[in-house]
């Protein structure tokens, strides 16, 4: 008995061996990227992504924003993405190449400046980073799949250095002037992507002045960086781009208001497992005792669900970046155990957390976030993409009668196409409709608001003379149908074919001809 016991202890400590050499590997790191990169080239960008390429492209072809081409957010949601649609159009690649090439580098650049933060300070070994950094590269490169380039994926990259400089702060370790500026430079970047996201830098901040028992953190040259980059922004904002604040009455109005009730928000399952991981890091923590470091990723993590929650919508590239650094947070607590080869002293107490939580999200995640929409070239509206080409022709301009982006994004991007709409979608004619139908806001202001986006169909059908017009399904767009401007836009046009629920409408005299 003794002998088949030893046995098992010997399987039991080579296995763990084979584990800490993994984890403690780079090799792991490369791995992940190749597929990482793989699933991006296989797959394509979302309907976010694709639609914000065609704004920056717009406005490089002469467009003015908030005037001929219509965008629900502020501006950084754009300008985020122009540096890299301006490169590509200057060396004749594809604009998505580009954006995803410029994200892959901005991700290995902000593990950089983070990880030389952190080993400056004396924060971590160097077994513990090999831990931390694998973790990252799963978390934000192979995870976010089909939110790859989201703006809240760009965001979580863009607070790492800042968690490091705070981590130090909290221990009162020296971090360089330099590596301060430029991570709160990129603190004040994420912010501008969206107000929300400064719950996920104003909470590692507070968790380093607690944990310091001082002032002092709240002076360092980051927090003065993040903050001159946010008052620049809006600088920037007033000077530049004065027409977002003539739409921006009717984003408050109609569009901001429609969130999921609270009940469906807390069931989303990236909202789930983001509070399943940080449970298990609450339990870590119990266990190990209570580390500022793995405190900060955590609190960066409920800042950001935090903001999953105030923007109320549940889509999963919310969900992302707070999944993503609780994720890191995880790692950062199993860190020693792994990098001492499974022989540290807390493994036994933390042995379920990794076997039940950790071992499980590794699995997971990517599912979760899209891996597998990506590698099987996944279609929103399958076999929508063919039956456009079909009866389209070439580079057409297309138009939807939809409240929803993904139904003419990124189809036109892929079919070659223009988009010929001012707005992505009937947006606000939709979020009106919502509210209408909710009693909530006030109802005439709502009815104004869906007869001006009508009217703004009916003007984009008039001067840009779509060939294509994709109408989606449900009441609310027969709704739309209904009206007046849109019935009588559509007056020349019919359907050629319907897919997945969703009809082609082509010019009569062409449909006919096919």
């Amino acid at each position: 008995m003794s002998a088949i016991e030893g046995a098992a202890g010997e399987t039991r400590a080579d296995a763990g061996e084979t584990l800490a050499r993994l984890a403690t590997g780079w090799k792991l790191a490369a791995g992940m990227t190749l597929f990482a990169v793989l699933q991006q080239c296989l797959g394509h960008h979302n309907a976010d992504n694709s639609w914000l390429i065609d704004v920056c492209e717009k406005m490089l072809d002469g467009a003015r924003p908030y005037v001929d081409v219509i965008e629900t957010n502020p501006p950084a949601a754009f300008l985020l993405y122009m540096p890299a649609v301006a490169l590509a159009r200057l060396v004749g690649l594809p604009a998505e190449f580009v954006v995803s090439a410029c994200v892959f580098a901005g991700a290995f650049a902000s593990f950089a400046l983070a990880g030389r933060v952190a080993r400056a300070a004396g924060l971590i070994a160097t077994a513990e980073l090999a831990v931390l950094g694998n973790a990252a590269v799963f978390a934000l490169v192979l995870t976010p799949g089909f939110s790859f380039a989201e703006r809240e994926h760009i965001a979580a990259l863009s607070i790492l250095p800042a968690l490091a400089v705070y981590a130090a702060r909290a221990g009162g370790r020296p971090v360089a002037r330099g590596r301060a500026l430029a991570a709160g430079l990129l603190a004040g970047l994420a912010m501008s992507i969206k107000p929300h996201f400064a719950l996920a830098v104003l909470a590692p901040l507070s968790v380093a002045l607690v944990w310091r028992r001082s002032l002092r953190p709240a002076f360092g040259i980051e927090n003065f960086a993040a903050a001159g980059v946010v008052l620049c922004y809006v600088a920037v904002t007033f000077l530049w781009f004065p027409d977002f604040f003539t739409v921006l009455p009717s984003i408050l109005a109609a569009y901001v208001p429609v969130k999921e009730p609270l009940a469906d928000l807390l069931l989303e399952p990236w909202f789930l497992v983001n509070l399943a991981l940080l449970a298990a890091v609450a339990l870590a923590l119990s266990r190990g005792g209570a580390d500022a470091r793995i405190l900060v990723l955590a609190s960066a993590s409920a800042g950001f669900l935090g903001a999953f929650l105030v923007q109320g919508k549940g889509w999963v590239n919310h969900g992302l970046p707070g999944v993503a650094l609780a994720f890191l947070a995880l790692a950062l607590a199993l860190a020693p155990s792994l990098a001492s080869g499974l022989r540290h002293k807390s493994w036994a107490g933390l042995r379920r957390v990794a076997l039940f939580v950790a071992a499980p999200a590794a699995v997971g995640l990517p599912i979760l976030f899209g891996t597998i929409i990506q590698i099987t070239m996944h279609e929103e509206y399958p076999g929508l993409t063919e039956a456009v080409r079909r009866h389209a022709p070439a580079r057409p301009k297309i138009i939807a009668v939809s409240g929803e982006l993904d139904l003419g994004h990124p189809l036109t991007r892929r079919v070659g196409g223009v988009w010929a709409g001012s707005p992505h979608s009937l947006w606000l004619m939709l979020s009106a409709r919502v509210l209408i139908d909710w009693k909530r806001g006030d109802a005439a202001r709502l009815a104004a608001y869906e007869d001006s986006d009508a009217r703004m169909f009916a003007r984009d059908m008039r001067e840009n003379r779509p060939d294509i017009v994709l109408v989606g399904e449900g009441e609310r767009v027969r709704g739309m149908l209904r009206h007046p401007a849109i019935a009588g836009a559509l007056a020349d046009f019919e359907i050629a074919e319907t897919v997945s629920g969703v009809a082609v409408m082509a010019r009569k005299a062409v449909a006919s001809i096919r």
